[in-house]
């Protein structure tokens, strides 16, 4: 069975939710939750509930926190014997709070740990990668390890820039890359266009094509999916959300995708059960029960009313 080699992040995500309108400089009262995170380890998760045979590359830290995510990936079937376990740094962290609307209010993040990926850790992954295999990287890596990666892949790879302040780190390397999957955002941050229109989503398209990208797929929140390739640009939309947790939707998207891809789904088959997959862990909260199932995604297709029209 042909493999995905995930390279990224794997995060402690501690997330406070203030039942009152914030004070700044004050104790807020509020709900606190601690849970594992990361893009990269998200995307694992998908991609190892699908069915799919997972090795997942990154630097755990050999404290409490490290030790009990290591385990949980290992428990979901992902295996992490390319990973490194790191002595002398803490575990990557990701703190958010939000305001009692439950939108963010600031965020941030120590992933430091990362930067411990060393040449020769990532060449013993490298060198287990069969040219069927795909990678997934995601921008949480220094831009130094991404270079690495893309120099030294046998197989095609994926990447996920993560948010609009990251996404610049995979810009010199855009050429290199066999899938590419921004949000409108990040896609904005890269080509500074703001799709509104089939003329604007296509001149968006075409800028990442232009620089080498062979499938660039652009989410675009309730306003649906582009993807484009050589072949075809095309738009799809879905119907409304009824959103239990938003959390993990894109990534579940991504590894949706990738596991049809590797499956040689054709794309715009593997979008619609990407957007299927992404829908139903939204609407389920599926992430954090880590109940996505095949058969439950493939069922629900016929549902979520995707439609999908040629950009102009």
């Amino acid at each position: 069975m042909n493999r995905i080699f995930i390279f990224g992040g794997a995060n402690i995500d501690l997330c406070g939710s203030s039942l009152a309108p914030l004070r700044n400089y004050d104790s807020n009262p509020g709900t606190i939750a601690v849970s594992f995170g990361g893009v990269g380890r998200n995307i694992g998760q998908i991609c190892a509930l699908l069915g799919q045979n997972i090795s997942f590359v990154t630097c755990f830290a050999d404290d409490p926190y490290g030790q009990k995510m290591k385990k949980d990936c290992e428990k979901l079937g992902m295996d992490c014997t390319y990973s490194k376990v790191v002595h002398d740094c803490p575990s990557s962290m990701y703190i958010a709070i939000l305001d009692s609307n439950r939108d963010m209010h600031i965020g941030m993040s120590d992933m430091r740990i990362l930067k411990e990926m060393d040449e020769a850790m990532l060449d013993k992954a490298l060198a287990a990668v069969h040219p069927d295999d795909w990678i997934i990287i995601d921008a949480n890596l220094a831009a130094d390890t991404v270079r690495y990666i893309l120099d030294h892949a046998c197989c095609p790879v994926a990447a996920d820039p993560v948010s609009a302040n990251k996404v610049v780190r995979l810009k010199p390397v855009l050429g290199k890359l066999s899938i590419f999957k921004p949000n409108q955002y990040e896609a904005q941050e890269l080509t500074g266009i703001w799709i509104k229109d089939d003329a604007s989503a296509r001149q968006s398209l075409d800028w990442f094509l232009d620089r080498g990208v062979k499938e660039i797929l652009i989410s675009m929140a309730d306003r649906g999916v582009l993807i484009g390739t050589r072949q075809e640009k095309l738009w799809f939309t879905h119907r409304r959300l009824e959103i239990e947790n938003a959390t993990g939707g894109g990534d579940t998207f991504m590894g949706a995708y990738i596991s049809r891809r590797l499956a040689k789904d054709e794309p715009r088959t593997a979008v619609r059960y990407a957007i299927a997959a992404a829908v139903t862990t939204i609407e389920k909260d599926a992430v954090r029960r880590r109940s996505l199932k095949d058969e439950e995604i493939r069922e629900s297709i016929s549902g979520m009313r995707i439609e999908e029209r040629k950009i102009a």
